[in-house]
């Protein structure tokens, strides 16, 4: 846990009230909630290197210009100096300081609706579509810079232990690392767009945690969004396959068709979604609930799990 005194030099900062202090969570960071006149934010407090200090300005100068474009994400709160990022050290480790605005809105309740669920990811879509559409004029203040996707950011323990998930994850990486990074198609994105990480206010999709902010392709984007929202809505023929049906297509399709009212997404990138929804489905494996299931290795294995996107239909209006 976070000592007093990090918390101590954390409210003397942005000027509230220690005692007004919620904790919320710890994962990556430890997260609190606070009140100041009246109005409620996020303090985070993040172990890391003094050099990632970068890293942090650079997501905090995204929210920034995202809020000048009226989009609905948290605003970062200035220090009493006028700091968006700020650190201090402790026991010889170094802790970096943010805090920003609680966006309006509910998590997200699922509905049997057809029509909500429709009318959920074309909004879905649309916010990611608009966050897009802004971030290829983005330039980041004082040269400030996300991380940039790499093939080691997909790899992790679960992957190495499953040598025929990993042939399989290289043989994506290997195709994406060839694609081309020009501005319609590449630039800064969210990565971890799903449902617990907006609110829904209406009609209106309040984006949060940009923490996993990086330099990748739209596509990626929203590869993983829908990836997401298949699991969540669990649009699959049954509970252990893949394969998804025609009511998930529907789903999916609504989602693009949110997207493109706001950013241009020609066919050669919707012919890639598939396989980067493939790419965060083989990140999340989990070896210990999946080989014992002879179904779903056989669907890894034959490289045909998520198949049944019919995307090929899908084409930009804008």
């Amino acid at each position: 846990m976070i000592s007093n005194n990090l918390l101590q030099f954390a409210a003397k900062n942005y000027g509230f009230e220690i005692g007004l202090l919620t904790f919320l969570c710890s994962s990556k960071s430890h997260v609190y909630r606070f009140y100041k006149q009246g109005k409620g934010y996020i303090l985070r407090l993040s172990k890391r290197p003094i050099e990632n200090v970068k890293y942090f300005k650079a997501e905090m100068d995204w929210l920034c210009y995202l809020a000048e474009k009226n989009m609905g994400v948290p605003v970062p709160l200035k220090t009493n100096d006028g700091e968006i990022v700020i650190s201090t050290q402790e026991n010889g480790e170094n802790y970096i300081i943010t805090a920003y605005s609680v966006v309006s809105g509910k998590p997200l309740e699922l509905n049997d609706s057809d029509t909500w669920r429709k009318k959920m990811f074309y909004c879905w879509g649309k916010e990611m579509g608009t966050m897009h559409y802004y971030a290829k004029e983005y330039k980041p203040a004082n040269n400030n810079l996300r991380q940039e996707f790499t093939c080691e950011s997909e790899f992790h323990e679960n992957i190495k232990s499953c040598p025929f998930v990993g042939k399989i994850m290289e043989g994506l990486l290997t195709e994406f690392m060839s694609l081309p990074k020009d501005k319609e198609s590449y630039g800064l994105i969210h990565y971890d767009m799903h449902p617990g990480n907006f609110y829904m206010d209406d009609d209106k999709v309040n984006v949060f945690d940009f923490d996993d902010s990086i330099y990748g392709w739209f596509a990626l984007d929203i590869g993983i969004a829908l990836y997401y929202a298949l699991c969540g809505v669990n649009y699959y023929e049954n509970v252990d396959d893949l394969r998804v049906n025609n009511s998930a297509n529907v789903i999916i399709e609504s989602f693009i068709e949110g997207y493109i009212q706001t950013n241009y997404l020609d066919d050669f990138w919707v012919s890639k979604i598939p396989k980067f929804m493939k790419l965060r489905y083989l990140y999340t494996f989990d070896p210990s609930r999946y080989l014992k299931d002879r179904k779903t290795i056989h669907y890894i294995k034959n490289d045909i799990f998520f198949n049944g996107c019919d995307l090929k239909k899908l084409s930009s209006t804008k």
